[in-house]
């Protein structure tokens, strides 16, 4: 069976060819040392080979975001894709693989990347053949997941993930696009930057220490019993990342970006930035963006 999954560095995404999908946030912890907690000490518990772990929602207090930049060695990015996997099979427990890397990773750890995930695996009580997998380049997914396109010219596409931000341009020829090399790249501060900036300015402020991923999509949170907004703080992280984004694509663009028929925003962070671009010709986010690498990986299987 044919099963896409995008292990970003915020949101793990998963997509099989039967339709079956499942999303939750890329934090994983092993179960923590502590006093025995009776029934609870098992809940939500996914155990991977021999390990135990929390996922997801449940590792929240116990886990950081992913930033590894060598997925291939990371234990806890391969457990989530093969905790992901998991998720969307039905009885067939034989699956081929699609998964990505961004563009400045992609030439250095694709075949790395595809060794580490492939053989079996249990998780849970049940065994899971993992075939073959094939490693894509994201943003150039994102672009293969669009539908329409226009009949012909230049357009662009910005993948803005939690960690990174690939952007490329593509010449599309009677609808069907072809990347060009020399605009492709990757940005390494996705949204994450602004949730840092945001965290050291709240601990500066009411001198209490949050870790960046507590206060993602949270309108407020608990401080001394009392709840804070964090709509003031968010606009503003958000508005300067923005700004250092258009500058960097402006330079890397330089001469072409003026020319673009259509510009497209994918990935988890589009919604976040499109209100900092209002100024940018034909701005695109496209329809269920944060899906989009993952489904461009299931077409390209």
């Amino acid at each position: 069976m044919h099963c896409a999954i995008d292990v970003g560095h915020g949101y793990v995404k998963a997509v099989s060819a039967t339709g079956k999908r499942t999303l939750f946030p890329s934090w994983i912890a092993p179960i923590p040392e502590g006093p025995q907690m009776g029934r609870f000490d098992r809940q939500d518990v996914v155990t991977v080979n021999d390990g135990a772990y929390w996922v997801g929602n449940a590792a929240r207090h116990y886990a950081t975001s992913l930033f590894s930049h060598d997925k291939a060695t990371d234990p806890l990015t391969l457990a989530l894709t093969w905790i992901a996997a998991d998720q969307v099979m039905d009885s067939d427990r034989i699956v081929q693989l699609g998964v990505g890397l961004p563009l400045s990773w992609y030439g250095s750890q694709k075949d790395a990347l595809a060794t580490a995930l492939t053989g079996s695996v249990t998780v849970g009580s049940q065994t899971l053949v993992v075939e073959q997998v094939q490693v894509f380049p994201q943003a150039v997914a994102a672009l293969v997941s669009i539908a329409n396109f226009p009949i012909t010219g230049l357009i662009g596409l910005v993948d803005i993930g939690y960690r990174t931000v690939d952007y490329l341009i593509a010449q599309v020829n009677e609808g069907v696009p072809r990347p060009l090399p020399t605009t492709a790249g990757t940005y390494p501060g996705g949204v994450h930057v602004a949730y840092q900036a945001m965290a050291r300015t709240v601990e500066k402020d009411w001198h209490v220490h949050f870790e960046p991923h507590e206060l993602v999509q949270r309108p407020t949170v608990t401080v001394h019993g009392q709840p804070m907004g964090l709509d003031p703080y968010r606009n503003s992280a958000l508005q300067t990342l923005a700004e250092d984004l258009a500058r960097h694509l402006a330079i890397y663009w330089d001469g072409v970006q003026e020319k673009l028929d259509a510009l497209y925003l994918a990935g988890g962070g589009a919604q976040d930035l499109q209100a900092y671009w209002p100024d940018w010709p034909g701005l695109t986010v496209l329809p269920q963006s944060q899906w989009a690498n993952a489904q461009g990986y299931l077409r390209l299987l």
